[in-house]
């Protein structure tokens, strides 16, 4: 996987997720006082630049679409923002979510087909998204439609089941940014991932030209799709862990516009870039989309005495390890000296991982975990002179 493209969103996401409470206000409007680096408020993850404008040239799907994406969370939050409008019909803004701890669709493997047309993840006489390859590991999506109804994926490694989620913006048919939470009807069984989640939509009677966010790149007042999801339900460990999302603009039949997020060079221009993707887009192709279609959240919460691990911002997942883990840290304030050690429980070393200086950013560090006995061993992060530990379980 490229990294690049996501080193800068996830440093200012972490430097702004310590506070136990978030300041988001889940009304459909990206407010200037809930964007900022301090804590609890929303961070940029990317947006999608090409100007939406029917007039001069078939840039996504006209008058509609997505402008940027942002992300914060609480000690029990975490929140997506989909700055822009969406059509009055069955077309959909969809939000892709690799999860800690969880195993979906691998990166590069097609997602698996999901039978019928009662849901946008679904199979259609024209398409389906089953076949598309996203550059991160599908564990579940969410989706909403511009008829207010909200849809649910959740996939393995190999296999994918999808379902309305009871219009959980509620009924009749407005966009008026009032709070809905999806049903608990709704959310048991596989769903159960998204039991809580709380949606906000506002929309624009006049399409995108009618929104704020239209004249300044999805900035202050733009108006948004917010999701607000449960962290225990989607199944995030304490302390530090990461996210991943990725966001696009779908038809109701599987038709996949411009508009993504991360987006990709020239994505939704008339001068050498693509207007519109298509069916079944393969994004781990890097002559069609240059970059990395994934942008990453790191979703750490610690109290103010943990003042070295909110520097470091470590994590070890997946937790129990089986075959590997990785180890995710954060270095701040330019290049320092890095050290990752597995120890044992009484403080021996086990093995050194890396012992080098490295550039300021977010980084990754797979480990190897075969020549490891099963048990209980201790990773220990020094950056500069922050240290972080974290227990990790070899299994078998």
């Amino acid at each position: 996987m490229r990294k690049t493209s996501t080193l800068v969103l996830v440093a200012g996401l972490a430097g702004a997720s310590l506070s136990a409470q978030a300041q988001i206000t889940l009304d459909g409007v990206i407010n200037a006082n809930e964007i900022g680096t301090s804590s609890g408020k929303y961070i940029s993850l990317g947006a999608f630049s090409a100007a939406h404008n029917p007039a001069s040239g078939p840039t996504g799907f006209g008058n509609a679409g997505l402008l940027r994406m942002y992300g914060a969370n609480s000690s029990t939050k975490l929140y997506v923002a989909l700055a822009g409008t969406i059509e009055t019909s069955g077309n959909n803004f969809q939000l892709y979510l690799d999860l800690p701890n969880r195993s979906g669709v691998p990166v590069g493997t097609a997602l698996p087909a999901i039978a019928g047309n009662s849901t946008v993840f679904g199979t259609f006489p024209a398409g389906s998204i089953g076949g598309t390859k996203l550059e991160l590991e599908a564990d579940a999506a969410i989706a909403t439609t511009g008829t207010n109804d909200v849809h649910a994926a959740i996939y393995t490694a190999t296999t994918g089941v999808a379902k309305p989620m009871g219009d959980g913006l509620g009924a009749p048919v407005t966009s008026n940014g009032v709070a809905s939470t999806l049903p608990a009807s709704s959310t048991t069984g596989v769903y159960s991932l998204f039991a809580g989640t709380r949606v906000a939509y506002l929309g624009s009677a006049t399409g995108l030209s009618g929104n704020p966010g239209n004249a300044n790149g999805g900035g202050a007042g733009s108006y948004a799709l917010e999701y607000e999801f449960n962290r225990t339900s989607l199944g995030l460990p304490s302390g530090a862990s990461i996210v991943k999302v990725f966001a696009a603009y779908v038809s109701g039949d599987a038709y996949w516009s411009s508009d993504i997020i991360p987006e990709t060079a020239g994505n939704g221009t008339n001068s050498g870039g693509l207007n519109n993707i298509g069916f079944t887009p393969d994004f781990t192709d890097q002559t069609r989309f240059p970059g990395t279609q994934a942008a990453s959240l790191n979703v750490v919460v610690l109290s103010a005495r943990q003042a070295d691990d909110a520097v470091v911002a470590m994590s070890v997942f997946p937790n129990p390890g089986r075959g590997e883990a990785t180890v995710a840290y954060q270095v701040l304030g330019g290049s320092q000296p890095v050290a990752v050690r597995v120890l044992d429980l009484v403080g021996r070393e086990v093995r050194t991982l890396l012992n080098a200086p490295q550039a300021a950013g977010f980084h990754e560090l797979r480990a190897g975990l075969d020549d490891l006995a099963a048990g209980i061993y201790l990773v220990k992060v020094q950056v500069g002179d922050k240290v972080a530990t974290r227990r990790l379980e070899v299994a078998r």
